[in-house]
């Protein structure tokens, strides 16, 4: 026979061939080299974050009707998630599936406060958006002890348990206050914290009590919350006239000072009352932070006030009998501290922290921001979120600082002399916008970050318990929509406020940054995607769609309007199906949907206006890869539903949202197993749509974060499904169902047949598999074997084990170079789980050695 003579011909050479190659070890990136990431393009600042227009960016994805507090629902939302959690791992209750944290281990995210354990040994870290971490005091073994409530913890306070053993821990963000006793297994809300609509300040006396007073905002004024019983039960103790703020001894039982309207408060009964110091400071703020100098004995106080937009320095060095301003801080964003040991020395931060040792009269710069990715152990990243001062007798100066950036958290036992990284390995908390995994080298992963810039990393094994893969910081900033035609990382496009990153090769790749377009009219991080055929061309997103093909192989992009009417609102998702480019489809950032059969030069109004447009607003399209007509669309759920399907190519749409909450969903995917499940990643948690019951499911359990999940993409090789969190780093979902996955891809030479299934692979079932691309009736074979290879033979490469085969199929191709074939799979249930590796090879005469191959695939059986 043909088939077994030509399987018996490769198997011979393939010795010969075997003998000639050898497996390249991909090296870790923590054995190579530290390079520092290149800084971004001149004229695009750092901070940039910060800005109105990505609060405002990101406020518009919340679309809803007038009156809905969307943030209310997602507090509703947060407490259903907890629930659940907690239920799952009280039942012991088993997901399908399984998670794994990916990382990034060594680019630490955005944190807000450190503080030390009771006994001093250990460290705990408030972070932006990843909950608490705990850790040894040097920064060596961080554990994530907060995944069980979303988000952050901008104030964290840790006191001593009266009945000995684990730390009592309070976390508070935005108006919430979470406690443990457990080591954040669970948490509660403290009693007697009715109202609150904002936190300014939370901290903890040095009285046996361990007294915890509050800055809250009640009912739109601001009162002093207290709390005798290590944060269980809080009473208001007082309530204040304009903006305030409280300043308690760090080193020693002693006063407690409040700032009000316009002077300075003094207690001395732990709060409970106050008597006025001195005289009115000289100007009414609209926001305030009081530091004190405990070396002064009361009367050293620094204020930062906000006047109008500019933080103004006050200071008093007689308890405020007379004040000065020594300057302004117009670079301050909210950090403000000052020394225990040193009345002149005083810091604020905002993209950098400023240092002034001459009580305020002069202001240096710490390091600059561009230093950081020089020399990460010692130099401040940028953006500093939080600066604290904790009493340290072993130090010559009795006090430690601690610094909060964008990219972790640092330490300095020299008043500032020196700064040491201590979240380098183990904290994850990065915020990401987007993954993209090579589907040549699924071990290549890239990732657009908030603030910890561009990243790339070779996976390795993956690890257990935290974070396992470190990444490098190819460039600084934040980029979002990572793209490429095939897959690849040939060309990946992603974008950045203001310029388009276009990498270009793995793992080591070469940066180009074409331009937006002149007077461009977009969203903050607008949606950009890459055309589904052409690797040189990708299009930009805004009122207009603009096209960019790069001129030859050189690092410039020419661009034009696709189109020639603009939209009358931004395009934030835009979509071209896998089965026919030139079927496009887009949605504005007001909900209307739009189709095209053009390859976008011209577009339809979808007649139905999708899931209530004037409240929507769409973030993911995806176009089905067995549909062409079937398309699904996620966006803004407040108000309509947050995902919406067509099977008619965008003519009627039916809600696809039952399961799901009231929610922001960002993105989802198609399940690479063939199932029909979405998968999708949502302002509080990643979700699994199941075609069977139409309905919507969380995929949480007991193992992943309650938190924002913003991007989601599958891996199919691996049937991995990758979620980028904003606040806890990147996520592998391993759903564990039977299916065909292809590997090998993209392989190149005589690797360019396509080889797909009909159906998954179940006990009993008939599958047809699907050879395309051959040539119109070329003859050739299907091998099914035991094993995968990777072996570079004919120019190409054999992905299966053929000293393993165990099956051979005949192949002969239509007029359209398509060939197919079916196989049974036994009904038996000793193959449940078993894994086989498929490949097709074809006679085709313009291949150099006559013969072509496809990927392969790999079959799990599932029942």
């Amino acid at each position: 026979m043909l088939c077994r003579r030509v399987s018996l011909f490769l198997a011979s050479l393939l010795g010969l061939a075997l003998a000639a190659c050898s497996t390249s070890k991909v090296a870790s990136l923590q054995d190579e080299g530290y390079i520092p990431p290149r800084p971004r393009p001149a004229g695009f600042s750092e901070g940039e974050e910060g800005s109105a227009a990505r609060k405002e960016w990101m406020e518009s994805m919340h679309r809803a009707a007038p009156g809905f507090d969307w943030r209310a629902q997602e507090e509703q939302n947060i407490r259903e998630a907890m629930a659940r959690r907690e239920n799952a791992l009280r039942t012991r209750a088993a997901l399908p599936g399984t998670w794994n944290e990916v990382g990034s281990r060594n680019l630490a995210g955005s944190t807000f406060v450190a503080v030390p354990s009771s006994n001093g040994a250990e460290l705990y870290v408030g972070t932006a958006l990843g909950g608490v971490f705990r850790g040894p005091a040097d920064g060596s073994n961080w554990q994530a002890i907060g995944d069980g409530v979303y988000g952050g913890a901008h104030h964290l306070l840790v006191l001593a348990n009266p009945g000995g053993g684990t730390d009592i821990v309070l976390r508070a963000a935005g108006a919430t206050v979470w406690r443990s006793v457990d080591n954040g297994l669970s948490w509660q809300n403290p009693a007697g914290l009715f109202g609150v609509s904002a936190i300014r300040r939370m901290v903890q006396l040095k009285d046996a009590q361990q007294t915890i007073l509050a800055v809250m905002r009640v009912s739109g004024v601001w009162q002093l919350m207290r709390s005798t019983d290590q944060g269980a039960n809080f009473t208001n103790v007082r309530t204040m006239v304009g903006e305030a703020d409280v300043f308690a001894n760090r080193l020693a039982v002693g006063p407690v000072y409040l700032f009000e309207q316009d002077r300075l408060y003094v207690s001395n009964d732990a709060g409970l009352t106050f008597q006025a110091l001195g005289n009115p400071v000289g100007v009414t703020p609209t926001d305030v932070r009081l530091g004190g100098h405990e070396v002064s004995n009361g009367t050293t106080f620094s204020l930062a006030a906000k006047s109008g937009n500019v933080w103004q320095l006050w200071r008093t060095t007689d308890g405020g009998l007379s004040w000065t301003h020594p300057t302004d801080m117009p670079e301050m964003w909210s950090a403000f501290c000052t020394s225990a040991a040193d009345a002149n020395l005083l810091v604020y931060g905002g993209v950098e922290l400023l240092v002034s040792r001459d009580g305020g009269a002069t202001f240096t710069i710490q390091n600059y921001w561009w230093e950081h990715p020089t020399d990460r152990y010692h130099k401040l990243h940028a953006d500093i979120m939080g600066v604290s001062v904790v009493d340290a007798p072993s130090l010559p100066s009795g006090e430690r600082w601690y610094i909060n950036t964008h990219g972790g958290t640092y330490e300095s036992v020299d008043q500032l002399g020196t700064t040491d990284w201590l979240s380098y390995s183990g904290m994850g908390v990065s915020q990401y916008y987007s993954t993209h995994t090579s589907r040549r080298h699924p071990e290549y992963l890239q990732a657009g970050s908030q603030d910890q810039g561009y990243q790339t990393s070779v996976l390795g094994v993956p690890g257990n318990g935290g974070p396992w893969a470190d990444f490098i910081e190819e460039i600084t900033g934040d980029y979002g929509h990572l793209s490429s035609a095939d897959g690849s990382h040939d060309l990946v496009y992603s974008d950045y406020p203001g310029f388009v990153l276009v990498t270009a090769h793995a793992p080591n790749p070469t940066l180009y940054f074409p331009s937006f377009p002149t007077n461009f009219q977009g969203q903050w991080l607008p949606f950009l995607v890459a055309d589904p055929e052409l690797a040189p061309v990708f299009y930009l997103c805004g009122k207009t769609i603009w096209r960019y093909e790069r001129v030859g192989f050189s690092g410039t992009w020419n661009y034009a309007p696709l189109h020639p009417t603009p939209f009358g609102r931004a395009v934030t998702a835009l979509e071209f199906s896998p089965l026919d480019p030139n079927f496009a489809i887009c949605i504005t950032e007001t909900g209307y949907i739009w189709t095209s059969h053009t390859r976008g030069t011209s577009w339809n109004f979808s007649s139905s206006g999708g899931p209530v447009a004037h409240y929507f607003y769409g973030t993911s399209i995806v176009a089905s890869s067995k549909d062409v007509n079937t398309v699904w669309i996620a966006g803004s759920g407040y108000s309509n539903p947050s995902v919406m399907q067509t099977t008619d190519g965008g003519v009627t749409w039916v809600d696809r949202s039952a399961g799901l909450p009231p929610t922001l969903v960002y993105d989802i995917c198609e399940a690479p197993d063939g199932s029909g499940k979405m998968y999708a990643a949502s302002e509080n948690g990643a979700w699994e749509y199941d075609p069977a019951t139409q309905s919507w499911s969380s995929i949480l359990g007991g193992e992943a974060p309650i938190t924002t999940y913003w991007s989601v993409e599958a891996v199919p090789s691996q049937n991995l499904i990758r979620f980028g969190t904003y606040g806890r780093g990147i996520w592998d979902y391993a759903p564990g169902t039977p299916g065909f996955f292809p590997y090998g891809e993209l392989r190149g030479g005589p690797n360019v047949l396509q080889l797909s299934a009909s159906a998954q692979p179940l006990l009993g079932s008939s599958v047809t598999l699907i050879v395309e691309g051959a040539q119109p009736g070329a003859t050739g074979f299907l091998s099914v074997s035991m094993a995968p290879a990777e072996t570079i033979l004919f120019g190409g490469t054999v992905l299966v084990d053929v000293a393993q085969e165990v099956f051979q199929a005949t192949l002969i191709a239509n007029s359209s170079g398509v060939a197919t074939t079916q196989i049974q799979i036994p009904n038996n249930p000793v193959l449940l789980g078993a894994e086989r590796y498929l490949q097709a090879a074809m006679h085709d005469s313009s291949q150099t050695y006559g013969w072509a191959m496809s990927q392969g695939l790999r079959a799990v059986v599932g029942q």
